[in-house]
């Protein structure tokens, strides 16, 4: 994954509108500084028509001679080719920046390979190919990317189909931003609005949700939103038998971890010794080396769970247990990479970050995760509450609610915990095929005790019983990460029930800057 970044300058007339234009290149370069640890191998930008490729920022100098109204960024971490971004199609009218993966780019290649020349190795070039032949449903992977499209002058920002791959946005008087992270616009609004740290981490930034694009229309300086540019089909099965649902089932889970793993010779795995990951480390290691990286602190529940299971499964495994000293150094590494101060995500994003820094340190870049399992077959609680008060459409409501929601519940914060050590993510249960067949699936195949019963029917097949029934534990209670929050906040003075209170006087102090 990498990342990208981008800022248009309004064109209005005025002493403040020509100083931005003069400085875009500056802006657009403090982004992409700013975002470097996405995207750790090289890096290219482009200002109006010009393009430039280095790999440190040491490389450029900054031009403020010339003005220029728009600038796209990338900082690449590779995986799949060897082409720099930004990256054009034949004639140079149009040019992408993509923040992620392609699965079925070799696929695409083939088929639009007739009516268009390849120059590049790399999966992201498929996409210019598919934009200008209009398609929009054909791409199956975890994106975000910005065109810019001479022609029509305008520049489309798109973002898959669950949200796997951020994308933000600010809109201003005098500019119009995105990036990967919202850090990076805070660097935009502190440099250009000059606003403080805490007025800028504050600021209405805005998300472009999944499955949808944002068309800037250079010549107006005006945008718009298309949104369901992919169909789900929640009616998969024409008949309901279980056998028929589980085999299916089955089959679409093992083609989404074979395509995340195809080509690559070592996948991490961030590992809870829950049955989710448990099914994803196995079927992992059938296609690839894996090694398992779990984290919590003493005698927490997964890291008991994880290491018998990976031993009795004879997979490399490695823990790392965050010591009382350490709590505040994570609570603080994970606030700065998720850019939000919410007990929950910090607590459940500890694990996620120091397992990720562990891949790093072992010369891993790509690491799977257990996650959308649980809302896709049931997994949590609640569930079985809903089920008693709503019946069954009320609870299938409620779980498409929850799978279509965990972008900004969860993969934001997972995205941003792996990345910030330069290693992508990749999630195999929100395949799009996967999802589904997940929806299809009557609920009391899902509900039926334990929950994710058809999910654990299958992984019943290729991990030990002790996992596959292992009762659900949520990551900040099983690694015991949310005790390790709160105990930060003790240890300057602030009680469970002042909280925020220690985010909004003491955290944000530590994170800005």
């Amino acid at each position: 994954m990498c990342s990208i970044s981008g800022i248009i300058a309004k064109d209005e007339e005025g002493s403040g509108s020509r100083s931005l234009l003069k400085n875009i290149q500056k802006h657009v370069i403090n982004m992409m500084k700013i975002l470097k640890h996405r995207g750790p191998d090289y890096s290219g930008m482009m200002f109006d028509d010009e393009v430039l490729y280095f790999e440190n920022f040491d490389d450029i100098t900054e031009n403020t001679e010339t003005i220029s109204r728009m600038a796209m960024g990338h900082n690449r971490l590779a995986i799949v080719g060897t082409a720099v971004q930004p990256i054009p199609n034949t004639d140079e009218s149009i040019w992408i920046i993509c923040n992620g993966e392609i699965y079925n780019h070799v696929e695409l290649r083939d088929e639009l390979s007739v009516d268009h020349e390849f120059k590049t190795d790399t999966d992201s070039e498929a996409i210019i190919h598919t934009y200008e032949d209009e398609l929009v449903d054909v791409l199956d992977g975890d994106y975000a990317y910005a065109i810019y499209d001479k022609e029509k002058n305008i520049i489309e920002l798109r973002r898959d189909l669950m949200g796997v791959k951020p994308l933000y946005y600010i809109d201003t008087d005098e500019y119009f931003a995105f990036a990967s992270e919202k850090k990076a616009l805070y660097g935009l609004l502190m440099e250009i609005n000059e606003m403080d740290y805490k007025s800028a981490f504050n600021y209405d930034i805005s998300r472009l949700n999944p499955n949808s694009r944002l068309i800037y229309e250079l010549d107006e300086n005006s945008w718009y939103i298309e949104e369901d540019l992919e169909k789900v089909n929640p009616d998969y099965f024409e008949e309901n038998d279980y056998e028929l649902c589980k085999n299916e089932l089955e089959t679409t889970i093992l083609d989404s971890v074979l395509k995340r793993v195809k080509g690559l010779e070592r996948v991490g795995i961030i590992y809870s010794g829950g049955v989710d990951s448990t099914l994803v480390s196995k079927l992992a290691s059938e296609n690839c080396d894996v090694t398992l990286y779990s984290v919590g602190s003493a005698n927490s529940e997964d890291l008991i769970y994880a290491e018998r299971a990976a031993k009795d499964m004879g997979l490399k495994f490695r823990k790392k247990i965050i010591l009382e000293d350490e709590f505040e150094e994570y609570v603080i590494k994970v606030a700065k990479a998720i850019d939000e101060l919410d007990v929950m995500k910090l607590s459940v994003g500890i694990p996620i970050f120091a397992a990720s820094e562990m891949a790093k340190e072992d010369g891993i870049k790509v690491v799977l995760s257990g996650q959308g399992a649980d809302e896709l077959f049931a997994g949590y609680n609640r569930y079985q509450r809903i089920l008693n008060e709503k019946g069954e459409e009320g609870l299938k409501k409620s779980i498409i609610s929850d799978v279509f929601d965990i972008h900004k519940v969860n993969l934001e914060r997972d995205d941003h915990c792996t990345m910030a050590n330069g290693v992508e993510l990749r999630v195999p249960f929100l395949d799009k095929f996967v999802i589904d067949v997940g929806l299809s699936i009557p609920v009391e195949y899902k509900i039926e005790e334990p929950r994710k019963k058809i999910l654990r029917d299958i992984a019943s097949k290729y991990v030990p019983d002790y996992i596959a029934q292992r009762p659900k534990k949520a990551a900040q209670y099983g690694s015991g990460s949310e005790k390790m929050v709160y105990a930060v906040a003790k240890k300057h003075g602030y009680s469970k029930k002042e909280i925020n209170k220690f985010f909004e006087e003491y955290l944000i102090e530590k994170i800005k800057f």
